[in-house]
């Protein structure tokens, strides 16, 4: 049993008594005086002329999911990368059709999709009678369908990004097909985009497109939460919505299959913390749902599950509006943006979109203007987001060296979950070999997009930014151990700091020295975690034995005096390394004023030798 503290929420006037608990009540409906959600659910029925109760209830379910999952906050980003993600609900909502939704299969079935999905505890849910909403129109009544007309039908989740539009272009030049648009709309920039491309598709394949928006955001109050795992689940559910209207069976979702799979590319992106918006197992879950729903088999299609990203402009390239791919928003980070960029550039998505964009020939489209970081030839200022670079380049050369053995042992767990899930034919053993494909397909792709900026934009009369993405190439950070360049961070921060710190006084002691150290890596421990989320470190001298094996890094200082040998320096690192872990690594910061040590190279190779070790000799 969970022992979080479990977060109650009542929706359309449904109350439930909790004195230990906090309750938070959420509503959309006119009526009620503090209304905390918007949905635009009247004038998306219109556009239809009649839902039933059930997928109206599913509705404003997905909804009041949606916002619960932006209102409440998992924590501070160090919580959220150590211990501090999943979340427990109690959802209490008032619905028409009581006796569907308190089945206990449908219960846990949206339960479970939800749980896998977001990565929580639970999500509880009881639901009640008494809820009802009047007709929007006169239209608005059972046996009144919207006209479906003479061509067949995609009902397809369209975004605005690259995924969705380039399904959107091959339904409409391969086939005579009508294809419903489905969109969420939650913040202007995105309603602007996709508005943008669904009326230049309009213009360029007249009659044949029509685009259904629903409004849902939070009214009134802040979003405390970014991660929005269970934006699939409502756009899904929206798209199920009209498929229902006009009595199709399935909804199509165009999402390249390395973004949907999302294979995690460092070890604190486990469980949900590495997106599973499109993942094949939250599909086959919703699907399931779905089908409850509807009473019949409803299925999610997933034409791009085998692509990968550069597989996806490619279509794009070659189809019939390249154009529009400058019109595209990949970005999740949208607020960061400036001027006329439409992307910040530094997030996953937009170092995935722009590397893509090269391997597919795309970057004239793509173009850095777009961009409003360049991250290509300008210094990633940001921690976070050079550490997202490094390990997104990282798993790329993993997935382009590895053999099948090696691609199923090192990803052993996640494969179980996405094998039982994939919608296609064959054993276990022919579906990891169709994902191993994939993956190096993707490796082999970003490793000649970096062949490509490279030939482009590496000029050799010109000087390198550092931390931009030639330098990162340049230097190789990918191929480094984490825990080196954890330890090459650190000694970025001590190195130029110690001569200044010192240089009127000088410590004390040992101690002295070892105390101001810590507290100089204190102040810096923020970026250092934002950089090196999965490792962590500490000054050994500060902290008992025991707790020692908590760490990844361990800092100790020497203080060379101008009597001390080098040999009687040496002799007490050694003594150090036999104290520790053998799991642990130390970086000893050997200060050394007078110059006692008289060569400091072969001094750092006599420690370093024996393994574990990194020394900085600082002056």
């Amino acid at each position: 049993m969970s022992r979080r503290p479990v977060n109650v929420i009542c929706c359309n006037g449904a109350s439930v008594r909790s004195q230990k608990r906090r309750v938070i009540k959420l509503d959309y409906r006119p009526e009620y005086k503090e209304r905390n959600v918007h949905v635009g659910l009247p004038s998306f029925v219109q556009d239809v002329y009649h839902l039933p109760p059930r997928i109206l209830d599913l509705l404003e379910l997905a909804a009041y999911v949606f916002a619960t999952d932006r209102l409440v906050t998992r924590g501070r980003k160090d919580q959220l990368e150590y211990h501090g993600w999943p979340r427990a609900f109690d959802f209490h909502m008032k619905v028409r059709d009581t006796s569907f939704w308190n089945q206990r299969v449908v219960i846990d079935s949206l339960a479970e999709a939800l749980v896998f999905a977001t990565g929580d505890d639970s999500w509880k849910f009881t639901f009640y009678p008494g809820h009802s909403t009047p007709p929007t129109s006169l239209f608005d009544q059972a046996g009144v369908r919207v006209n479906p007309g003479d061509l067949p039908l995609t009902v397809t989740l369209f975004s605005g990004g690259l995924d969705s539009l380039a399904g959107c272009l091959e339904v409409l030049d391969k086939t005579t097909n009508k294809v419903l648009l489905v969109s969420h709309q939650s913040q202007p920039g995105t309603t602007h985009t996709q508005r943008q491309l669904a009326e230049a598709l309009n213009k360029y394949y007249p009659g044949r497109v029509h685009h259904y928006q629903y409004s849902c955001h939070l009214k009134g109050l802040r979003a405390q939460e970014e991660t929005q795992r269970t934006r699939a689940f409502l756009y899904s559910a929206i798209a199920f919505a009209i498929a229902s209207a006009y009595g199709e069976q399935q909804i199509v979702v165009f999402e390249n299959g390395l973004t949907g799979i999302n294979l995690y590319r460092r070890e604190d992106l486990a469980n949900a913390r590495a997106s599973r918006t499109t993942h094949p197992k939250s599909m086959r879950l919703l699907q399931e749902f779905f089908s409850m729903v509807a009473e019949r088999e409803f299925k999610l299609n997933l034409p791009f599950l085998f692509c990968t990203k550069r597989d996806v402009v490619a279509k794009l390239v070659s189809g019939s509006h390249p154009e529009l791919i400058s019109s595209t928003v990949s970005c999740t980070m949208t607020f960061k943006n400036l001027a006329s960029a439409t992307h910040c550039g530094e997030c996953f998505q937009c170092v995935d979109r722009r590397l893509a964009s090269f391997a597919a020939g795309a970057d004239q489209y793509d173009h850095s203007g777009l961009y409003a970081a360049d991250i290509i030839t300008t210094g990633i200022t940001d921690s976070e987001s050079k550490t997202t670079v490094v390990d997104y380049i990282r798993q790329a050369v993993k997935f382009s060296e590895s053999n099948l053995d090696h691609f199923q042992a090192e990803y052993m767990s996640e494969l179980a979950d996405i094998v039982d899930s994939l919608p296609i034919s064959g054993s276990d053993d022919d579906k990891v070999t169709e994902l191993w494909k994939l993956a190096r397909r993707h490796g082999e792709a970003v490793e000649s997009a970096l062949k490509q900026i490279r030939d482009r934009h590496d000029n050799p009369f010109r000087g390198i930014a550092r931390n931009s993405l030639l330098d990162l190439v340049s230097e190789r950070e990918y191929l480094k151990p984490e825990t080196k360049r954890l330890v090459e961070s650190l000694i970025r921060v001590v190195d130029p700091a110690v001569h200044e710190m010192f240089r009127k006084q000088k410590p004390k002691d040992e101690p002295d020295l070892n105390e101001k150290v810590a507290a100089l890596l204190k102040t810096h421990q923020p970026k250092l975690r934002s950089e090196h989320p999965t490792k962590s470190f500490a000054c050994a001298r500060v902290i008992p034995d025991h707790e020692l094996g908590n760490f990844n890094v361990l800092i100790e200082t020497k203080y060379v005096r101008s009597n001390t040998s080098p040999s009687k320096a040496t002799d007490g690192i050694a003594a150090d390394l036999t104290k520790y872990p053998n799991d642990a690594y130390i970086l000893f910061l050997v200060y050394d004023p007078t110059g006692a040590i008289p060569n400091d190279r072969l001094f750092q190779e006599d420690i370093e030798s024996r393994g574990r070790c990194s020394v900085k000799i600082l002056r």
